[in-house]
């Protein structure tokens, strides 16, 4: 499986395309300007995400699951904002179509999030999504005259279908970027935190902070050390509101760096939650290209993808309820 097809757009979803197609592409690749040539997954690097995904689920799926992977439209991806997508879309992609978790369907179409084409998927996943991402276009525009010609009309409904598609017993599952989007509380209420700076981009050490927890398996109950860029969380964030699966064990991190905010030591990285009927994971997890060929990584995040669709039980009490002596339960030694 170490051939990569190349990738085009067809209605919003992703076929591969042919051998001189392919070839096209990669030439227009080379003219274009460095920031978006650097967003290209090379074949060693698939060679590398293909040795490292999982080949068996953590659970049977209940029936024939389907995720819709969002990547941030073309436009937005910046270096900075993106550069790892197509890293991540294919392990993403690999995840499902190696173990049958569930059927991967990719997309940057705006128009996936009116209510019925999400009702077709068990979960979304935000592939390090960045931006006002779900604001069309007026190139976009032209999928939604029967909605009228206005942008921040459609732009509202199509924020409301999103959040109805989780209330109503959707899942989603994002990573890093994902938390980046401005003007939209309501959004943020549902991922659980705001986005407030990346302190650290080195070794940190991560702590687990319930290792019985079912979506933390992936680690054996050790917690680990991991060069990344590490964000640190703003209100709505609240221990009170998420169940905490991971985070920064200060004791054993450079507590040095610039632009720490948070008093309170409490740098959670992973947590659950539920909203409404809904299912929602999040982690910060998800910047540096090497992540994507990390074994324990990309098992953690199939089991909080099983979580999503709904096929992995876990308990999305919020931390600050759940009694010290269960959340403390097993060892913990790097």
């Amino acid at each position: 499986m170490s051939h990569v097809p190349a990738k085009s757009h067809v209605a919003g979803f992703r076929v591969a395309a042919s051998r001189p197609q392919a070839l096209a592409m990669a030439c227009v690749a080379l003219l274009l300007p460095t920031a978006v040539a650097r967003a290209q997954l090379t074949p060693q690097q698939a060679k590398r995400i293909e040795a490292a995904v999982p080949t068996k689920a953590r659970v049977a799926p209940k029936q024939a699951r389907r995720v819709l992977i969002w990547n941030t439209p073309f436009m937005e991806q910046s270096p900075h904002k993106g550069y790892t997508i197509p890293q991540s879309e294919y392990a993403m992609r690999l995840l499902g179509e190696k173990t049958g978790a569930f059927e991967p369907v990719v997309s940057d179409d705006v128009a996936m999030y009116l209510p019925e084409n999400l009702k077709k998927f068990d979960a979304i996943l935000l592939n390090n999504s960045n931006g006002p991402w779900i604001r069309p276009t007026p190139q976009d525009m032209d999928k939604f005259k029967s909605y009228g010609s206005d942008i921040d009309a459609v732009e509202k409904l199509l924020r409301q279908s999103f959040l109805d598609y989780v209330a109503n017993g959707g899942g989603l599952f994002a990573f890093h970027h994902a938390i980046g989007v401005p003007k939209w509380p309501e959004f943020l209420d549902l991922l659980g935190a705001g986005y407030w700076g990346h302190p650290w981009n080195e070794e940190v050490a991560i702590k687990l902070d319930e290792p019985d927890h079912p979506l933390v398996a992936a680690f054996g109950g050790r917690d680990f050390r991991l060069a990344e860029e590490i964000f640190q969380f703003n209100d709505p964030y609240s221990r009170e509101k998420v169940r905490v699966l991971l985070s920064l064990d200060t004791t054993k991190t450079n507590m040095t760096v610039p632009w720490i905010h948070r008093k309170d030591n409490d740098f959670a990285l992973a947590w659950i939650k539920s909203y409404g009927k809904g299912r929602v994971f999040y982690s910060a997890i998800g910047h540096r290209t090497e992540i994507w060929w990390n074994p324990q990584i990309l098992s953690f995040y199939l089991d909080a993808l099983q979580f999503a669709v709904g096929d992995l039980p876990a308990d999305t009490t919020p931390s600050a309820q759940v009694p010290k002596d269960e959340a403390a339960k097993g060892d913990t030694h790097e």
